[in-house]
């Protein structure tokens, strides 16, 4: 079997590191044996994948560009080296830089990832972002995007030539996430009752996911629907301003934050509606797990997010930025269950049959094959 090693910032939640710890757990069966190299070490999905074989390597450093991040380009070649890695694939800039400088050092195969829509702003600096453009394109063999709209970004901005890019969707787990017989006890376990209409929103609460944008749109949908709620999953540096910004616009306990949770599974079922208000957005695992839990989405129209999410279909798409929007979007469901109902049954029709690990499994099986002679 092929010997592929993961690169990858952390294994901590996010929607890359759950992608490459399933594809990790999944990969001796699409004929791959799996190594992942976290530059972090202690994070969730670290000991989930120890515990079942795979092979962690921790290189942690505090600047790519100094001494350290030396010392741990030379620590991933050695590990290379000793485990003779055919393949390595990495996600994320620094990854990618130090995983394609210690690739070709070996001779051996990379693969790096587009997993935005060319925002250099979010790859840590303009110096990273300079370097990644016109050094690591160049070593990297393939470049793989996670949507149409990451790989066409690539092309049109960096000018990768097209025929070093491949898309390869992220897979969703259907079994894990999959609307329940009954939600009663899950929403009495949150305290709610099965009449209130619930919006929710799983993200880290970063700038660019723009959740108080979706606040706004809340507060003009309680004005008409005084028992909708509003429940929150994640956390992150904006944590403070959003709980700020929910008191200022007089929610009260009608918007709860629930922080992070690791059973997400069993918390969307409880919502009537998932929610995500990014302004930018390559591919959203979150989308993709809400629609495997049957849910219908409201979601911006941006990036990868109309390539998930059909329009009129199996959600509602809105403006960047635009609470007004939003808000008409989520009144027009919240009226609706019968189309709540159709547009998640519709939802998850469509991970199963596009979005499936089955169906991301096969896709990187082939991308591999295609890059190892014989």
């Amino acid at each position: 079997m092929a010997s592929v090693l993961f690169v990858i910032d952390n294994l901590g939640p996010g929607g890359s590191q759950r992608y490459v710890a399933e594809m990790a757990r999944f990969a001796p069966s699409f004929g791959v044996t799996p190594h992942v190299c976290s530059f972090r070490g202690g994070d969730v999905f670290e000991s989930g994948l120890i515990r079942i074989g795979v092979p962690v390597l921790i290189t942690p450093f505090s600047k790519l560009y100094g001494s350290d991040g030396l010392h741990a380009l030379w620590k991933v070649v050695r590990y290379i080296r000793h485990h003779r890695i055919d393949i390595v694939h990495a996600f994320q800039t620094n990854p990618n830089i130090l995983g394609a400088l210690a690739g070709k050092i070996c001779g051996t195969r990379v693969i790096t990832s587009r997993r935005d829509m060319g925002d250099f702003g979010m790859r840590g600096s303009d110096r990273l972002a300079s370097f990644e453009t016109k050094v690591i394109n160049r070593l990297a063999d393939r470049i793989m995007a996670n949507s149409q709209a990451a790989l066409d970004a690539a092309v049109s901005i960096e000018n990768i030539p097209r025929h070093k890019m491949v898309l390869v969707y992220n897979g969703m787990d259907g079994e894990r996430f999959s609307p329940p017989d009954d939600r009663t006890p899950l929403r009495k376990a949150l305290g709610i009752d099965d009449d209130r209409c619930v919006f929710g929103i799983v993200a880290g609460h970063r700038k660019v996911k723009a959740v108080e944008v979706a606040l706004l749109a809340f507060r003009r949908v309680k004005d008409v629907l005084p028992e909708a709620l509003f429940l929150q999953v994640g956390d992150g540096p904006e944590r403070g301003f959003l709980e700020g910004e929910a008191k200022r616009l007089s929610l009260g306990d009608s918007v709860r934050f629930l922080g992070v949770r690791p059973d997400v599974e069993r918390i969307l079922p409880a919502f009537d509606v998932f929610l995500l208000s990014s302004k930018t957005e390559s591919f959203s695992n979150a989308i993709l797990e809400a629609m495997a839990a049957g849910l219908p989405v409201i979601a911006t129209r941006v990036g990868g997010n109309p390539e998930c999410v059909k329009e009129g279909e199996t959600g509602l798409l809105v403006p960047s930025g635009n609470p007004e929007e939003m808000a008409k979007a989520m009144l027009t469901l919240a009226r609706n269950p019968d189309l709540r109902r159709q547009m998640g049954r519709r939802g998850r029709e469509r991970i199963l049959e596009t979005f499936s690990y089955e169906k991301s499994r096969e896709d990187l099986r082939r991308l591999y094959h295609d890059l190892l002679p014989g």
